[in-house]
């Protein structure tokens, strides 16, 4: 009786969670694309962030163009490598920083509506000290990693913003 009562309610938690992934449900909040923002003025010295940036905000559906409702100001970005282990050869790791001071302003007055905070992101990378060309090369791509996910974490702060 009780193996019964447990199967009848297994295929009912089973039904009913079928039932839900078919019609669409899903949580809020994730996978949501779109920005409330249609477009926006982008401020910010030229280089690989601004780059990854426009990349993210196009993704969103928002288009950059001069003279849009809402600026963001974006200044340079600044890395930091920290050495988390000792010794002068051999594999090392190491902690690479990405941080980027932003604000964002309304055009039509300058008001602020998210003043001077930063984005950051960090990773750890194992360098082979012995084999300097492949350690540049992680660290670029590291660094792009990086910026990839500031790109995101800007968007995701935008898209909690209220606008009018």
């Amino acid at each position: 009786m009780k193996r019964r009562s447990l199967i009848i309610r297994s295929l009912l938690l089973l039904t009913l969670t079928t039932m839900l992934a078919g019609c669409g449900f899903q949580l809020r909040g994730l996978d949501a694309t779109a920005l409330d923002i249609p477009s926006l003025t982008l401020s910010s010295p030229d280089g690989r962030f601004e780059d990854a940036v426009e990349q993210a905000l196009e993704g969103t559906g928002t288009t950059l163009e001069e003279g849009a409702p809402l600026r963001v100001n974006l200044s340079e970005e600044q890395v930091r490598e920290t050495r988390l282990t000792q010794g002068g050869s051999g594999n090392q790791e190491r902690r690479l920083t990405l941080g980027v001071p932003f604000s964002v302003q309304r055009s039509e007055d300058n008001a602020y509506l998210l003043d001077q905070q930063t984005l950051e992101a960090s990773t750890t990378l194992s360098v082979d000290n012995n084999n300097l060309l492949a350690q540049d090369e992680l660290r670029d791509e590291a660094l792009d990693s990086l910026r990839q996910e500031a790109a995101r974490q800007l968007v995701d702060r935008l898209r909690a913003l209220e606008t009018p």
